[in-house]
């Protein structure tokens, strides 16, 4: 079990940090994507059929808690019911740009570790962004891991509680997510059974958006990395420079070729950026509204739970879920944005003026490709903090209109 989570310590190599917590995810549920040539793992088809029993199941008894105007039911039932019809669609679309992700992964490994010498300041940006992906993509999947677990949990509490207070008439089992099920599956002997595969397939969705979404964060934390490792490349290129006035024709050609070489990696780097949030535009989209969804369901439940305890602390559990994985695809667009910005910055402090007209251009090439930062945007909106303080900022509203209401 410590093994499993070493990626938690600071002291590993950096080979344990790479995407620790979204393969420890995936390879569960069967998703990780491997070699091109790799099969794809039964256990991915099985745990995509159970999650759509599940979502069917959950949104039928949602919507007919809606027609019998039974409106905290519905409202119980339909918010982790739009959480699993969204990972059931991470579960397609991963599957569906298995090769292109195991492609991209591959590329970024290459560009992080195949370094032909390595400096002490290269190691340490690398170290801080793995260690900080690392730590960040295990919180929401602790956070889910939390929420599913109360969830499942509620029924048995309740019983429990009613065993030790005598209190036996009229006692009725429930699962723990409302889902419509046959009667018979819900009577002995087979409401064990059923009890075990209604709690599993919340589990299955608290994995996958782990995998899916600790992958995006653990990709913008990589890429934010290499963004951060030209800046420290320009730096050391220059600094044997910094009290010359004028170069020789060696020294400009060796200046010129070092620099030739940081701009082709610039642009090596933005392809992968474009490639990645080409595959990943509808999942961000889809998580996007469907967490917003999930907070207002949430918050409307937790406002009408009264002196329930138990249930405030589910909605609130939820509620930091939901956020959780909001701020990791957020936190992770910023980190792409400002660390590409940041070029701009840094070769502007450099002494570019030892530079002679002709390889002035490449000084404002990187300059122009650097004020534009690096965007992980989708239609309608940029995943930044910026975005996340104003979702916040809005949910407070939400709250504090519900609270008038009451």
């Amino acid at each position: 079990m410590v093994k499993w989570f070493r990626f938690l310590k600071r002291d590993q190599q950096l080979s344990v940090y790479f995407f620790a917590v979204p393969r420890l995810s995936l390879d569960i549920m069967g998703y990780w994507p491997g070699g091109t040539g790799d099969r794809l793992p039964r256990r991915s088809i099985v745990h995509f059929v159970i999650l759509s029993i599940g979502v069917i199941t959950e949104w039928h008894a949602g919507l007919r808690f809606l027609d019998q105007q039974q409106i905290t039911l519905a409202l119980e039932t339909l918010c982790p019911a739009g959480t699993s019809a969204v990972t059931l669609l991470k579960m397609f679309l991963m599957l569906r740009y298995r090769r292109d992700l195991s492609t991209m992964s591959d590329r970024l490994r290459s560009l992080l570790f195949d370094l032909k010498s390595e400096r002490s300041d290269q190691h340490d940006i690398r170290l801080s962004h793995s260690v900080k992906a690392a730590r960040i993509n295990f919180w929401p999947l602790s956070t889910g891991f939390f929420t599913c677990t109360t969830y499942n949990l509620k029924p048995l509490l309740i019983a429990l509680v009613l065993y030790l207070q005598d209190r036996f008439d009229g006692f009725v089992w429930f699962t723990p997510f409302n889902m419509t099920m046959p009667t018979v599956l819900l009577r002995s002997p087979f409401f064990p059974l059923t009890y075990v595969f209604i709690a599993y397939t919340g589990y299955v969705t608290v994995f996958m958006f782990g995998g899916c979404d600790g992958f995006y964060f653990e990709f913008c934390a990589h890429l934010s990395s290499l963004f951060e490792l030209l800046q420290a490349e320009l730096r050391s290129i220059f600094r044997p420079y910094e009290d010359y006035l004028e170069l020789s024709p060696v020294q400009l050609y060796s200046l010129e070729q070092r620099m030739r070489e940081v701009i082709m990696r610039q642009n090596t780097i933005i392809e992968l950026t474009n490639f990645f949030r080409e595959r990943y535009t509808v999942i961000t989209l889809a998580h996007f509204v469907s967490a917003a969804m999930v907070i207002g369901f949430s918050m409307v439940n937790l406002l009408t739970a009264g002196g329930n305890s138990l249930g405030a602390l589910l909605y609130v559990a939820y509620t930091v879920a939901a956020l959780s994985q909001l701020l990791v695809y957020c936190y992770g667009g910023t980190l792409v944005a400002e660390s590409s910005m940041e070029l701009c910055r840094v070769m502007s402090t450099c002494p570019w003026q030892l530079f002679k007209p002709p390889q002035r251009r490449l000084v404002q090439l990187m300059i122009l490709r650097s004020q534009r930062p690096i965007s992980m945007a989708v239609p309608f909106f940029s995943p930044s903090l910026a975005t996340f303080a104003a979702i916040l900022q809005t949910s407070g509203s939400i709250i504090a209109l519900c609270k008038s209401f009451q």
